[in-house]
């Protein structure tokens, strides 16, 4: 009898801990886990200081009842700053924030890091001069052992390549977006040798010239 009424209590015992709940909270007979921070976006993430930016803070699950505070920070205040937290409210996924960019004398990034729920997730917003965030550049960089000059359309490089070297305008920047095409040219007794592919410039025909950026074009001339 003993061991009948043992064996009883030990199946209720496992029912009992099979049948409770193993999240945070049920709502109802329905359990759910409790929510968490899922992610941190930001509407603009390479900017001119100065800019607004939009940040959302985006939730693993519904907030619950009094809403979820997440915790928010900016790891680098002289670029970008945010409030100290961002309230999700009851029912909702997501809330916004504003992120607030500063005039730089260089580019810099921030880290704009939000917790919630045990959760930390974090977004990078690139901050930089106006003149940088209007202009990108491009450079070439001369080889071979002959002599030639390479030039841009529109104007801009001008650069004379004599064994190798580079001498002039072999460098120049150019509103962002602009499509720039270079154009080369032997002197007497030299042969252009052709282009290397590098990242940006695989087509030094059309070149597009992207914010903050400097292409590196790599041309040669070789002797006859």
């Amino acid at each position: 009898m003993k061991s009948t009424l043992t064996a009883v209590l030990i199946a209720v015992a496992a029912l009992t801990a099979a049948l409770a709940p193993s999240a945070s909270y049920a709502a109802g007979s329905a359990t759910t886990s409790a929510p968490a921070l899922s992610s941190v976006t930001l509407n603009l993430t390479d900017v001119a200081g100065g800019t607004p930016v939009t940040g959302t803070v985006t939730l693993t699950s519904a907030a619950v009842s009094g809403g979820l505070v997440v915790a928010m920070s900016s790891d680098n205040t002289a670029a970008a700053t945010v409030p100290p937290s961002v309230t999700v409210p009851a029912g909702a996924t997501r809330a916004s924030f504003p992120v607030t960019t500063l005039v730089v004398t260089n580019p810099q990034s921030a880290l704009i890091i939000g917790t919630a729920g045990g959760v930390t997730a974090y977004a990078i917003v690139t901050v930089r001069t106006q003149f940088q965030a209007a202009n990108g550049s491009i450079s070439i960089l001369p080889a071979g052992n002959g002599s030639g000059l390479i030039t841009s359309q529109p104007a801009g490089i001008n650069c004379t390549v004599t064994l190798g070297s580079g001498a002039g305008a072999c460098s120049s920047f150019f509103p962002a977006g602009t499509v720039v095409k270079l154009n080369t040219q032997a002197r007497p007794g030299s042969r252009f040798q052709g282009w290397r592919g590098t990242p940006g410039c695989s087509n030094p025909s059309k070149i597009k010239v992207f914010a903050g950026t400097n292409i590196t074009c790599q041309g040669g001339f070789a002797l006859k």
